[in-house]
């Protein structure tokens, strides 16, 4: 199981950062304690391909939103040359 990327979704102005509804996406980085949480999540499952939301609090720390399918994956084409699609088809093959 991996972490190919993660996305950060802002809002222009409001607060929907939907990027279908105009949102601005871009990479984001990972900490090393985002990265265990994450790890935990994805541990407990077996997803394939999904998207686990977080809103970022105040004080910086992940606030758990929701866990999705491969919707977020326009975002992630848009900002990074990640070829999710043929990632996710090397993953089904192996499961074959």
């Amino acid at each position: 199981k991996e972490i190919p990327a993660a996305v950060l979704r802002t809002a222009r102005e409001g607060f929907k950062s939907n990027y279908s509804l105009g949102g601005e996406v871009s990479l984001y980085f990972l900490s090393d304690q985002e990265i265990s949480i994450v790890n935990t999540i994805i541990s407990q499952f077996e997803f394939g391909l999904a998207g686990i939301d977080f809103i970022i609090g105040d004080d910086g720390e992940l606030i758990f939103n929701e866990i999705e399918d491969v919707v977020g994956s326009r975002m992630l084409y848009r900002c990074s040359d990640i070829n999710i699609v043929e990632r996710y088809l090397r993953f089904i093959l192996e499961q074959l």
